[in-house]
């Protein structure tokens, strides 16, 4: 389906296209008057890749791409790399865990699914084409591009490596890509159980942010923000009761499909194959993190895995 991006200048040198997933542009002057653009983000597929290089030639009279940022390696993220590459012959930075899953994208859904997985899940929702990593990118490293600074920021938890993007224009202003360690405030109240790899790295990423310093936050999905206490309360809070919905159910016995069904139907949830594998991908890394935490047990039963709350174990605070 073809969708317009919405072209959003930041500063003298950044801007982003809101899109479904948003896009990130850094365009400095670069050789002979042409202006050199570094994309964050490229959406899920071949069009998303076309509307970002349609939306940077009506904005830019003369450009190369140069390189692609990627946040992580979720599809939804890397998947319109390859026609990016293929029409300019950019490079693609991103971590180094991150860069395994895009060259080997079948890794994703396998991870998700715990084997190999159903037909109904091979799709480029959940799978991207593969995708060369050139360069990798460490927490702490500052890149110069000429003159505009990015500092990247490492913020584990919603996938294997993901790292974020904090970019100090020349003059000045501040704007941090967060991937989707953080969703906007228009996406987090229609999604409420955002999906992530290691709960506990999560909550620890989303205080990191908390202390960062920028002019705008940009998150993968839905509004950016000029605050950033709102949205990350917000999406702390959605973790902390996603925390106290499992552990009210686990006031008894419950397998993993027994809690997965309860959660669903607490939350109005009618899953198709796609929502069934990262609802309950997720639900198991809360377990794994409220186990390791001592919240709660497991134990085996009959050929069963049964998890249920530790007696007197603490709820959760905000």
């Amino acid at each position: 389906m073809a969708f317009l991006p919405t072209f959003v200048k930041i500063s003298e040198h950044i801007s982003y296209l809101k899109m479904p997933t948003n896009a990130g542009l850094i365009a400095v002057d670069g050789e002979n008057g042409t202006k050199d653009i570094y994309i964050i983000d490229t959406g899920n597929t071949d069009t998303s890749g076309e509307a970002i290089l349609n939306a940077i030639s009506e904005h830019y009279d003369s450009w190369r791409v140069k390189a692609i940022l990627n946040t992580h390696a979720h599809a939804d993220h890397f998947g319109g790399n390859p026609l990016i590459m293929r029409r300019t012959g950019c490079e693609v930075w991103t971590s180094r865990g991150e860069s395994a899953l895009m060259e080997y994208p079948s890794l994703q859904t396998q991870l998700i699914w715990g084997g190999t997985p159903i037909l109904e899940i091979r799709s480029k929702f959940l799978y991207g084409t593969p995708c060369k990593v050139s360069r990798f990118l460490g927490d702490g490293e500052i890149l110069d591009l000429n003159g505009v600074k990015v500092e990247i920021i490492s913020l584990p938890g919603h996938y294997v490596d993901p790292i974020g993007f904090l970019i100090t224009d020349t003059d000045g202003t501040k704007s941090f890509f967060v991937g989707d360690t953080l969703s906007g405030r228009n996406v987090i109240k229609t999604y409420w159980i955002q999906y992530l790899l290691d709960e506990r790295k999560s909550k620890e990423s989303i205080t990191k942010i908390s202390k960062i310093k920028a002019d705008i936050y940009i998150p993968g999905h839905g509004d950016a923000a000029n605050a950033v206490e709102g949205i990350t309360e917000l999406n702390m809070i959605a973790i902390l009761e996603t925390e106290n919905m499992i552990l009210d159910e686990l006031k008894t016995p419950k397998t993993m499909e027994e809690l997965l069904k309860r959660v669903a139907e607490r939350n109005n949830l009618d899953m198709k194959a796609s929502q069934y594998c990262l609802i309950g991908s997720t639900l198991r890394s809360y377990l794994s993190s409220l186990e390791e935490a001592g919240r709660i047990f497991v134990t085996l039963s009959g050929n069963r895995m049964l998890w249920q709350k530790t007696p007197d174990a603490a709820d959760p605070q905000a």
